[in-house]
This record gives structure tokens, C-alpha cells and sequence, in this order.
């Protein structure tokens, strides 16, 4: 069969642009990488501490601006907590229902329900407002519901028992003429109706075992957290150009928490149905020098990944790695390397 020229240019035009994308996991200019919120899920009253992950390459001056509010939620979040398991913060996709394009700033800016300013310093704080469940305003906002929806009391205890209401965060930096922004869910709910789904904490001690690839299978399952934010494990690993070493997330909770989400029901009779799932750990890596292997590694499954430098690559290097529990808790760390010349004989492989 043949193929019609203009085909061919397209996807020959296609594959161009594909390779011009850059990667994910490159840090070469200001980024917001996550928001965390600690603790990461509350009740009505409570008041969490924010802090971003927030590098910039050149070390530029930055304003920032946080806001908080309640959106229509999406995706996983809507039934079963905040999912955020992506590589980095930024802007959103507007909502095409939503007046104000998802933004808290405007929310606030109207005047709306809700809506708070929560300052202008690197970090930030957020009470949740005690009288947030007193009516069904929340509720319904979040889970875009009609205006004059009835909604018994039983349903309303298991929705804000189990899936709770997400409260977004948001994080706005001006720098350099730009803006950037990213969100975070803070999940509030009441007390669950069942007494094995504990509210969630953010993920704790976040570590990595290096070597170089060969030596891979040699990773241990645990070890202790490094202190001041680190990554690594203890050990006297020389990075070398042209070489490619095996990153492996230690200290994986085995087995996983298993918790309980709120799903859509299958039959007329059953609105709703409860599933018990297992955590899944995402790590999202980023770098300011060589290659890794892929954006985001999990677990269960395969959370090691491959960082691997050229041959005439050489100087320092910083690795960011965040960890996501994929229903709101977040945590980091970061570590910074020097890339020596290549040593003949040395282990690894190009």
C-alpha cells in the first residue's frame, strides 16, 4: 500500500516536533516542581503549613502570592482524596463551566465564598474555616451539584466521611516578567464512618540507594533517612561522564496502606460503592545535568530509575526527587553531585 506524500510530510513534521520537546525532567529555567501541605489531609478548623518546591537555575528574585478556595474537583480527587501525581506544578486547565478558569486569585478578587489570601512569603498557611461542613455550600461546589439538591443526611456522612471536600491551594510566582503557577488539594473530611481509614500524613523517610548500573540488584530495601533534605544513602560513589548509575527509592512501606475510596455505583440500586485500594508511591525526578531514564517511577511496580551523564559532561549537578502517595501527601528531596571525567576501568555502563 502506498503512502500519500502529504502523509508522510506530517508525520515525518510530527516527529520533528516530538524531539524538540524538552524533557520533563530538565531543570534549565525557574520551576515550580510541588506544593506541600502538612499535614496533607484535616478536618473543619484546622490549620496546615504550605511550602513549595521552587528552583531556579539562575537564582532570579521571585514575588510570591498564595490563595486558597474551593473548585470543582476532577479525576481522582473527586471520589477518593487529592490525586497529584504529576511531574510538576503549573497552569491548570481551565474548568469551561468555571467563571473564574479554576483560579482562586480571581475567587478571591470577587469576593467569593471561601476564597482566602494567604500571603506573600515562600511558605504560607491555611485554617480551614470551622463552619466549612455547618451547610452543603461546600459540598456541592465541589462536586459541581445543583443548587437546590436535597442531599440527605447519610449520604452527606459518607460523602465528607470518605471522600471528603478538596480545598485548592494556589501558588503564583511572578519572576522575570512571567507568572507561574501551581496548585495543591488539601483534602478536608469529618471523621470516617470506618474506623480503618485514618486520614492521611505525607510520606517520611525519603531515600535513594546509588550505584552505578551494573551493580544495581544490589540496592537494599531500607535504610536511614539523610539528614538536612538529602537523598542518598551514605556511600563514597564517584560520578563519572559517560557513565549511567541506578537511582532506588529505599524504605517502600511493605505491604502498602490500603485505604477507602468512594466510587461511582454500577447499578440503579447502589448511587455509590466503597473499594479499598493500596497506596501507590510516584517518584517524579528532575536534573540539571546528564539523563534520566523516565519522568516518574512507582511503586508497586518499578520505582528504581537510570541517571546517566555524556562524555564530555562534567561540574556539579543538583537531582530533585518528589515523592507523591497519589491522595495528596507529598514530600522531597535534594541532592548535589559533581560529575568527574571518566575514569578507564571503572565500573558502570555507558
Amino acid at each position: 500500500m502506498k503512502t500519500h506524500p502529504l502523509l508522510l510530510v506530517a508525520a515525518l513534521t510530527l516527529a520533528a516536533c516530538l524531539e524538540d520537546l524538552p524533557s520533563p525532567t530538565v531543570v534549565d529555567d525557574f520551576r515550580i516542581l510541588a506544593v506541600r501541605s502538612e499535614p496533607p489531609e484535616v478536618g473543619p478548623g484546622t490549620t496546615v503549613q504550605l511550602d513549595a518546591l521552587v528552583v531556579d537555575p539562575e537564582g532570579r528574585s521571585a514575588t510570591f502570592s498564595w490563595y486558597a478556595c474551593i473548585v470543582v474537583d476532577q479525576g481522582q480527587g473527586f471520589f477518593g482524596g487529592g490525586s497529584e501525581t504529576s511531574t510538576s506544578g503549573g497552569d491548570g486547565t481551565p474548568l469551561s463551566n468555571d467563571p473564574y478558569g479554576g483560579s482562586c486569585e480571581r475567587r478571591f478578587a470577587a469576593g467569593e465564598r471561601f476564597a482566602q489570601s494567604l500571603g506573600n512569603g515562600p511558605s504560607a498557611s491555611l485554617t480551614i474555616p470551622a463552619d466549612l461542613f455547618a451547610d452543603d455550600v461546600a459540598l456541592k461546589l465541589a462536586y459541581s451539584l445543583p443548587e437546590d439538591l436535597t442531599i440527605p443526611a447519610e449520604v452527606k456522612a459518607g460523602f465528607l466521611g470518605i471522600a471528603g471536600v478538596n480545598y485548592t491551594v494556589s501558588l503564583v510566582i511572578d519572576v522575570d516578567g512571567r507568572r507561574i503557577e501551581a496548585q495543591k488539594r488539601v483534602n478536608v473530611s469529618t471523621p470516617s464512618l470506618l474506623p480503618d481509614n485514618a486520614a492521611n500524613l505525607n510520606p517520611v523517610d525519603l531515600a535513594l540507594h546509588v550505584t552505578d548500573k551494573d551493580n544495581a540488584d544490589a540496592a537494599p530495601t531500607t535504610g536511614p533517612a539523610p539528614a538536612d533534605g538529602r537523598c542518598f544513602l551514605a556511600n563514597s560513589l564517584t560520578f563519572e561522564a559517560g557513565h549511567r548509575y541506578a537511582l532506588t527509592p529505599v524504605n517502600i512501606a511493605n505491604p502498602q496502606p490500603k485505604y477507602v475510596v468512594l466510587l461511582a455505583g454500577t447499578t440503579t440500586d447502589a448511587a455509590f460503592e466503597l473499594q479499598t485500594v493500596d497506596e501507590t508511591s510516584f517518584y517524579s525526578f528532575f536534573a540539571t545535568r546528564g539523563s534520566l531514564k523516565k519522568p516518574i517511577s512507582k511503586s508497586p511496580g518499578q520505582p528504581a530509575n537510570d541517571w546517566s551523564f555524556a562524555a564530555d559532561d562534567s561540574g556539579p549537578a543538583d537531582l530533585w526527587v518528589v515523592v507523591r502517595d497519589g491522595r495528596g501527601g507529598a514530600t522531597w528531596c535534594h541532592e548535589t553531585i559533581t560529575i568527574v571525567g571518566s575514569v578507564v576501568g571503572s565500573g558502570g555502563t555507558p
